[in-house]
Parts: C-alpha cells; structure tokens; sequence
C-alpha cells in the first residue's frame, strides 16, 4: 500500500512539473504528455507496480522460469 501511493504522488508530481514546463515555456508536448497521464494514472500505477513485482522477483532470482529449471 505504500509503494500505491509513493506512486500516486510520484506520478502527480510529474503531471504538476510537465504543467508547469507547458506554462511556462510553452511547450504544447508537455501539455499533452500531462493530460495523459492524468487521463490513465490508474492503468499507469498498476502497470507501475507490476514493473516493481517483476523487477524485486528479478533481483531476488525468484522468476518462474528459473525456480523450474532448478
């Protein structure tokens, strides 16, 4: 449940700054790439925690693959 939301608020930090960067430099991407995220943050968190599963198995050599090869 932390990991949830250190990654809620990640992820609206970095639609606040890519606000901001649009804001202020007026940089239409970034207002895009913004609007996006914000559209999809719940698909966006999930696929996040899936990628920190897969990367801790990784680290820890518990993929499936592995454990039956042994």
């Amino acid at each position: 449940m932390k990991k949830r939301l250190y990654l809620l608020n990640g992820n609206r930090v970095v639609i606040y700054v890519l606000s901001l960067i649009g804001f202020f430099y007026e940089v239409n991407i970034s207002y895009i790439m913004a609007l996006t995220l914000w559209l999809w943050l719940p698909q966006c968190l999930q696929l996040e925690l899936l990628l920190l599963k897969v990367i801790k198995r990784k680290l820890n050599g518990t993929t499936s693959i592995t454990n039956s090869a042994h």
